[in-house]
C-alpha cells in the first residue's frame, strides 16, 4: 500500500471505528483548540487526561511510523493556523510550526509521537498567552507585528511608530495601555525569547546569537537578558528546566 494510501485510510479511520470514536475523538480535538484559543492551560490538562482514557489518537498511532508522522503534522499545522487567526504573531507560529514538523520527524515510536503531540499543544498555549494580539487595538497589533518582523535588527520605539505610521507618544501611551509594557522592554522580551531558542539548539556560541538579533555588544546583550530573566545567558541556560 502505498504512503498516500496510508493516509488516507487513516484520515478515514473516524468512520472505521464507529460513530462513538468519531464523536469522542473530534470533541477531544475541539476542546484540543478551545484551550489554544483562550490560553487555558487547565482546560487542556483536562482533555489530555480524558484522552488518555478513550482510544483518541491511539488507534491511528496503531499504523506505520511514516504514516503516524503525516497524521500527527497535519493536525499540529491545523492548530497552528488556528493559533495565527486567533492573534499569534505569524513569525512565531511560522517559527514554532518549522520546529514542530523537525521535532515530529526525529519522533521514532509511538510514545515519543504521543507525548509530543501534547507538548505541542501546550507550547501554543504558552505562546498565545504571552504572545496572542487578539484583545490589542489595530495600532497595538500593528506596532507587536513589526517588532516581531524586525527582531533581527537593532529597533527602537521610534523606528516602530515611524514604521507604522503612528505618533511616536500616542503609540507609546496606547501599547503600555493595552500591553502593561513599555515598546522597547518589549522589544527586548522579544528578542530575548528568540535568544533562548536559539541557544537551546547548541548550534550558536551566546555572542553569534547576541549579534543576530541586533544588539551592539554582548555584554549589553547580557545585561537586557539578566534584566528580564535575572540570570545570565550562561546561568539560565546551566539552570535546570521545568
Amino acid at each position: 500500500m502505498s504512503r498516500e494510501n496510508r493516509l488516507n485510510k487513516n484520515l478515514s479511520i473516524q468512520s472505521e471505528h464507529g460513530k462513538d470514536y468519531s464523536e469522542k475523538s473530534t470533541h477531544l480535538k475541539q476542546l484540543l483548540i478551545s484551550s489554544i484559543v483562550t490560553g487555558d492551560m487547565g482546560l487542556f490538562q483536562q482533555v489530555k487526561n480524558q484522552a488518555e482514557q478513550i482510544e483518541d489518537i491511539k488507534v491511528i498511532i496503531n499504523e506505520e511510523i511514516d504514516v503516524q508522522r503525516l497524521y500527527i503534522a497535519s493536525t499540529v499545522a491545523s492548530f497552528v493556523e488556528i493559533a495565527i487567526k486567533q492573534g499569534l504573531p505569524k513569525d512565531v507560529a511560522e517559527n514554532a510550526k518549522r520546529k514542530y514538523f523537525v521535532n515530529i520527524a526525529h519522533c521514532d515510536s509511538k510514545v515519543e509521537l504521543e507525548q509530543y503531540y501534547y507538548k505541542v499543544v501546550e507550547e501554543l498555549i504558552t505562546g498565545m498567552k504571552k504572545y496572542s494580539m487578539k484583545k490589542y487595538s489595530p495600532i497595538v497589533k500593528m506596532a507587536i507585528e513589526n517588532i516581531h518582523n524586525n527582531k533581527f535588527h537593532s529597533i527602537f520605539a521610534k523606528d516602530i511608530a515611524l514604521a507604522i505610521n503612528s505618533n511616536r507618544s500616542y503609540l507609546s501611551k496606547k501599547f503600555k495601555e493595552e500591553t502593561e509594557s513599555t515598546i522597547t522592554d518589549y522589544i527586548h522580551k522579544v528578542k530575548i525569547d528568540f535568544a533562548i531558542e536559539l541557544m537551546e539548539t547548541n548550534f550558536y556560541k551566546f555572542n553569534e546569537v547576541a549579534d543576530l538579533l541586533g544588539y551592539t555588544s554582548y555584554s549589553y546583550f547580557s545585561r537586557v537578558f539578566k534584566k528580564i530573566y535575572k540570570k545570565t545567558p550562561y546561568e539560565y541556560m546551566e539552570s535546570p528546566k521545568n
